[in-house]
């Protein structure tokens, strides 16, 4: 509830927005259209997943099917609420009342129930294959409404302006076919001929497009999502006729006039589903939290406005319009409605009681937010100084304000779904008064300059001016801009070009070959022609390929397309698809044929009605699986009748009626005759629609299965290429409508038991190494058929030998051929379940399941869960079992003793949805044939649910088992021929379901594992890349190594520096820009953000800190003793600790630090590199007993301030460019070679050690590099025993004082030189031999 004064109040736990908060606060609240008690409901909703909803697709063949499969589920829901207590969350199935016909429903069960929970896992699969095939659209409830609210008649003509990403359009389609069947039926029946109407079971909506079907017009401004906009109604191949896609700037959608260039085409029905905040999405887009700002409401508005304007223009009088958004802003909403009153000949029509669902009116009062404020009206925001365009405001004229409430406001928890808006229009009048004055604001095409070339020619003067004025590398992106804008079209005036087959010469030709009716519509039919533009808008080249296709439109959609493309136009339609493909040319040489062109199989069922000659009826299903299976089939190995009617024809493209299991229906295929055989031209649709007597098991691999075997080839089996044995399963069906799977699980590759009362399923896995080795393998017949035949073989073998009466599962052998691209994570495989081919077909008879009753089904439901039968066992008559029968293992068959052969059942798990049972069961009856041959009853097993007690999914007794009753003659028993055809080559790509992070990350790793499969065996990169590693210094050096970390797969960095990026440091420094130059950013922010987004798993850190140096005594006692703390605390906490400063003081305290952790177990290494001019250093310190000098060692100097009163030259590092570079690697690469040595960063320096000690060779104590001479030269230096560093003097002090002798040693570091002894040694020495003078490691001598 909200607070006393009018704010929000805090909720702990929930995303929080305080802007957003206030701002629909004053809205929402004020305004009385949410209660200050519902408050906290309205905030808590946002925070909370939504539920799945989906809508059917009313003309799609399966539409019944999914809607019944729901019925039931629906019914098993509220079954699962009342009986289980367990069950806390919400679960449940319903229809959407306000969607007519059962076409919408809601399933809101979590999805971890809904996934894993048997009840409920079939729906999941099952929503899963539906929404693929197009019979189910997943859509949130709310975004349904536009297009129900359209109200979308029988040959109208629609426009979706804002199509992307094609949900609403897919709906728009299947609304306006629904109305079409609805009025006038499938059409064409007086011209079908005997033979076609045997096909209608196969047939559904309507076939005729030659009349006014209306049609959807699908725009898209962006190139890029119009792609995905066609693919996504690509699911919907029957409904391709009626829609036509361009890729318009919605504002400037060009005018359509007919080819008199005066009448113009307008629409009966425009959706403005315009871009929006999207803030009704935080459900489903919490990010959108943290992006949530008023700002982006008041950019969108007069776009929206624009966009709605232009739509009013083109809708014709007494259609209607909708607009809508998911944003809750009234800025977006309301404000537009107003302005769209105001401006177009509009008005809106009131349809809240059209909805069974709750809704708010429009807001009449609403209040603008800008800086934090909150303005009720454009006078106020005025007096206050602030400038806001003054329809962003309620509308001062007072009779819209009521008018505004006639628009719908759905809030999250009005109805558990998103937010959303709609206002409904209805047009009355024309555009233009008689006078000729306009009636209606907006673009407008016939008068108005060509608004989106505008845009286009502004587009294209900016990138010239930057491709000429700019730096070299904006000049670089500007080109790469430009080049993208075209290759994208987004620069290009027209995509694509059609041609009517009426003005084809073919057209004459293809009519008298198929013998098609004469009202066949060949203005209908186009070619396609795709054009290239450059970025002036020039014609570059023809792309002719599309031309061997010929496309099917509706009418309406035909007339469209000509008068936008036509000659007349004033401007083009920009067309980038529509059409559905019917014909395409054969690519294969047949001599002596009339047309080039064959059928193509989506488009069949639409000519079918029109062709009269090259039909060939071949009902018998023999000939139907022969022709499915082999390639090239003879005609003379055909059986049926009709075969005859095909050697007749010549070569060329022709139809074949072909017969199914289903008495008297026939299958439509597109075919392609040669001189002795006969080819089919079946897509993925079709395929399903051939009953087999058993129902093929799909092989789907989970995606964890795909991890799994991406791990074992990295770590494991690498290029071993041998066959790997795994195991899958399969389960009982539970729901129709879910093909049967066999089901490969991460744990294949172990020997892990498969679910209870599954089936298990042998497998065998050759994965190839190379794609080429995939692809000859697949090309290769031989070797294809030999494998078959061993495993075919196999079987025969366990078969007779009874190994299968034992282990069932010996009689289900999975074959799988396999490429993984572990670059890309895209897999390639092929799979077969081999199966012994008999004589003659199996037939079965069914028995009514009430022989057994639900009794005896729960029984053996409850015994194949709690015993190992591995999916197939024996049921048989028991007078001392309460039900009558009792289960037994399949190995009592040959010793059975029975009264009447009935009184054995054999009981298989049977993975079917279907009538047939599920493919795996050809193998068991052989096994029957062989041990007990003659007339056996087989109970297809599909009832598991009973198990646990719970009923049938109608909510009542319906159980989906089948009772069957085979022949099993002897004869069958020695079949050794192998059924099996090969499945599709089927691909994965797992990058759908990694995010980019994941996918980064493997990657790098498989780059690193790469080298121990081929060079390395026993290189261990897991030794690197756990290291914990503290650079300090994040510039040249610091960047350098960081880059070479990354590239072992180093993850855990820490960047320490205090400096900030400067205008010279990006061209040395490899991980800055220029941009962090100008924002003046730090190094170490800079470093760290740039290491995340070239590794998004890097776990790196930044701390921006001043090192203490000693002879720098510039930071206060306080500051001094917090870094001092803070240095100290960072390497306790790290394993290696980079020295990559620019000057020596700065490297002196943490080589301290390092040289007095030595006492420790694990204690840090540390590393130091130093770059002169044309050389330099890279040096390991002292790690426990093996000794080492440190990098002050070999001065006889304590570090000092060496940055005073230094000239510009001498501040600058002055080097040669590649001296870091090389530098930073050989550090990095030292660094490898301990991390995989045997004595790890102990490692004494033996010159060139054996592979054995170190894979990566030797691991000197010191290397200096010579960039002069090209040259590096390894060396073992020992300590020196007055070191200013690590002298056993110097580090007894420190660990007696600490802090406060480094203090002493920042305000004077020749302390140092008297701890060290090494004033001692030098006062000697000057005693000897005079003056000693001092130099640098690369001080010129």
């Amino acid at each position: 509830m909200g607070p006393k004064d009018g704010g929000p109040q805090d909720a702990p736990g929930r995303q929080r927005n305080r802007a957003f908060e206030k701002f629909y606060w004053a809205n929402l609240v004020e305004t009385g259209h949410v209660k200050d008690s519902e408050w906290e409901i309205f905030l808590d909703s946002l925070s909370k997943p939504l539920p799945v909803t989906l809508w059917i697709t009313p003309t799609d063949r399966d539409a019944e099917k999914v809607r019944r499969a729901l019925r039931q589920y629906k019914a098993a829901a509220e079954e699962a609420s009342s009986a289980d207590t367990d069950i806390e969350q919400r679960v449940s199935v319903q229809m959407l009342p306000w969607m007519p016909e059962e076409m919408g429903w809601r399933v809101d069960i979590p999805k971890t129930l809904l996934r894993k929970d048997p009840r409920f896992k079939p729906l999941h699969q099952m929503l899963i294959d539906y929404t693929a095939k197009g019979t189910i659209n997943r859509m949130e409830e709310v975004s349904m409404l536009p297009v129900t609210l359209l109200d979308i008649q029988a040959g109208h003509r629609c426009l979706d302006t804002c199509a992307s990403p094609g949900s609403k359009t897919a709906q728009m389609l299947a609304c306006l076919a629904h109305a079409n069947f609805r009025k006038w039926g499938r059409g064409l029946e007086s011209i079908c001929n005997n033979e076609v109407k045997k096909c209608q079971p196969f047939l559904l909506g309507r076939i005729d497009y030659s009349s006014d079907e209306g049609c959807v017009v699908a725009n898209e401004i962006s190139a890029e999502r119009a792609g995905m906009l066609v693919h996504q109604i690509a699911r919907h191949q029957a409904l391709y006729p009626l829609v036509v896609f361009t890729s318009h700037d919605a504002r400037y959608f060009p005018s359509i006039r007919e080819a008199d260039g005066q009448t113009e085409l307008l629409f009966d029905r425009i959706l403005c589903d315009v871009m929006c905040s999207s803030d009704g999405t935080l459900r489903k887009a919490p990010h959108l939290w943290r992006e949530w700002s008023t700002k982006l409401s008041m950019e969108l508005h007069a776009d929206q406005l624009a966009v709605a304007l232009r739509a009013a223009r083109l809708l014709r009088p007494g259609g209607r319009m909708v607009y809508s958004t998911c944003s809750l802003s009234p800025v977006e909403n309301e404000a537009v409605v107003s302005e769209i009153l105001q401006a177009a000949s509009l008005a809106l029509v009131d349809v809240r009681g059209q909805l069974a669902m709750r809704t708010s009116p429009g807001l009449q009062r609403w209040k603008v937010a800008h800086n934090g404020q909150l303005f009720e009206s454009h006078a106020a925001a005025l007096a206050a100084g602030v400038k806001l365009h003054k329809g962003f405001f309620p509308p001062e004229a007072p009779h819209l304000l009521p008018e505004l409430s006639k628009c719908l406001r759905i809030l999250p928890h009005h109805n558990d779904t998103g937010g959303f808006f709609v206002a409904v229009f209805e047009k009355h009048t024309l555009d233009h008064e008689e006078d000729g004055t306009a009636a209606c604001r907006g673009y407008d095409s016939d008068r108005d300059e060509d608004g989106e070339e505008s845009a286009r020619r502004k587009q294209l003067e900016k990138l010239e001016q930057v491709a000429t004025a700019g730096s070299a590398q904006e000049r670089a992106k500007a080109e790469a801009r430009r080049e993208r804008a075209r290759t994208s079209g987004s620069l290009a005036r027209e995509l694509a070009r059609y041609t009517c087959l009426a003005s084809m010469p073919q057209a004459a030709a293809l009519r008298s070959f198929y013998g098609l009716h004469e009202t066949f519509p060949e203005k209908l039919l186009f070619s396609r022609h795709h054009l290239e533009l450059n970025a002036d808008g020039e014609l570059l080249q023809t792309h002719q390929g599309e031309a061997n296709q010929l496309l099917l439109l509706a009418g309406a959609a035909a007339e469209i397309l000509q008068c936008g493309t036509g000659a007349h136009a004033k401007r083009k339609l920009k067309i980038i698809a529509g059409g559905l493909r019917v014909f395409e040319k054969d690519r294969f040489e047949v001599p002596e044929r009339c047309t080039s062109f064959r059928f193509a199989q989506e488009g069949l069922e639409l000519l079918l009605p029109y062709i009269g000659q090259r039909i060939a009826v071949l009902e018998d299903v023999a000939d139907t699986r022969r022709l499915l299976n082999q390639r090239d089939s003879a005609t003379a190995q055909l059986v049926s009748k009709g075969k005859e009617v095909l050697e007749t024809l010549g070569p060329g493209g022709c139809v074949l009626l072909l017969g199914t299991m289903i008495e008297g229906d026939l299958l439509p295929v597109s075919a392609l005759r040669t001189q002795k055989a006969v080819n089919l031209f079946v897509n993925d649709i079709t395929m399903p629609l051939v009953r087999e007597d058993f129902e093929p098991l799909q092989v789907a691999p989970e995606v964890s299965f795909w991890q799994e075997l991406s791990q074992r080839k990295l770590d494991i089996w690498r290029l071993d290429s041998s066959n790997v044995p795994f195991t899958a399963f399969y389960e009982a069906s539970q729901a129709s409508g879910v093909p049967a799977k066999c089901f490969l699980q991460k744990t294949a590759f172990d020997a892990a038991k498969v679910p209870a009362g599954a089936g298990k399923v042998i497998g065998e896995l050759k994965n190839f190494n190379t794609e080429e080795e995939f692809r000859t393998f697949l090309g290769n017949a031989e070797a294809r058929q030999s494998s078959l035949t061993e495993a075919v073989k196999s079987i025969r073998n366990d078969i007779d030998s009874g190994v299968a009466l034992t282990e069932p599962s010996r009689l289900r052998r999975l074959i799988l051929f396999s490429f993984a691209d572990l670059k890309k994570y895209h897999y390639s495989f092929l799979s077969t379940l081999p199966a012994l081919k008999t004589p003659k077909p199996w037939q079965h008879s069914k028995e009514p399941i009430e022989k057994l009753g639900q009794d005896v089904l729960a029984q053996v439901a409850k015994g194949l869960r709690e015993e190992d039968f591995d999916g197939l066992c024996l049921l048989l008559r028991s007078s001392s079992s309460e039900t009558g029968w009792c289960l037994r293992p399949l190995a009592h068959l040959p010793s059975l003793q029975v009264e009447s052969e009935d009184d054995v059942v054999l009981v298989f798990v049977d993975p079917s949805s279907e009538d047939a049972p599920a493919w795996p069961l050809q193998n068991a009856l052989l096994l029957l044939a062989r041990y007990r041959p003659g007339q056996r009853l087989v109970l297809a097993f599909r009832d598991p649910q009973l198990a646990s007690g719970a009923r049938g999914y109608s909510g009542g007794t319906q159980l989906r088992s089948r009772l069957l009753r085979y022949e099993v003659s002897a004869e069958t028993s020695t079949a050794n021929d192998c059924r099996a055809g090969w499945s599709k080559i089927a691909t994965f790509d797992l990058t759908r379901f990694l995010d980019s992070k994941t996918v980064a990350a493997n990657a790098v790793d498989l780059n690193i594992k790469l080298m121990k499969w081929r060079v390395l065996p026993g290189l261990e990169p897991e030794r690197m890349k756990e290291l914990r590693i503290l650079l300090l210094g994040s510039g040249t050096l610091g960047c350098g190594v960081a880059r070479a970390l990354m590239g072992w797969g180093c993850r855990r960095m820490t960047f320490v520096d205090a400096g900030k990026v400067s205008f010279s440091n990006p061209v040395r420094q490899s991980l800055f820009t220029h941009k962090d130059a100008a924002e003046g950013r730090k190094k170490a922010t800079a470093a760290r953000e740039a290491v995340e987004a070239i590794l998004p798993d890097a776990e790196a850190k930044d701390v921006v800190m001043d090192i203490p140096m000693p002879g720098h005594p510039h930071q206060s006692a306080e500051v001094l003793r917090a870094n001092i703390e803070k240095l100290q605390s960072l390497v306790d906490s790290h394993d290696v600790i980079c020295m990559l400063t620019d000057s020596r003081e700065s490297r002196w305290l943490p080589s301290l630090m390092v040289a007095a952790a030595q006492d420790r177990e694990n204690p840090p290494l540390g590393l130091t590199v130093a770059l002169g001019f044309d050389s330099f250093l890279v040096s390991r310190q002292t790690y426990r007993k093996s000794l080492a000098a440190c990098y002050f060692c070999n001065d006889v100097t304590a570090p000092s301030d060496s940055l005073a009163f230094r000239t510009l030259d001498q501040q600058c590092t002055v080097t040669r460019p590649g001296i870091s570079g090389l530098a930073s690697n050989i550090a990095v690469e030292l660094l490898a070679a301990l991390t995989q040595h045997q004595d790890g960063f102990g490692a004494s320096s033996t010159g060139t050690p054996s592979i054995a000690e170190s894979p990566l060779g030797g691991v000197p104590h010191q290397v200096r590099g010579y960039a002069a001479e090209y040259t590096l030269s390894p060396a073992e230096t020992e300590p020196f025993k007055h070191c200013v560093c690590c002298s056993k003097e110097v580090l007894d002090i420190y660990a007696k004082e600490g802090g406060g002798f480094l203090e002493k040693v920042v305000a004077d570091s020749s302390i140092l030189e008297e701890v060290s002894g090494l004033a001692e040694m030098k006062a000697a020495m000057w005693g000897q031999a005079g003056d000693v003078e001092a130099f640098d490691d690369f001080d010129d001598l």
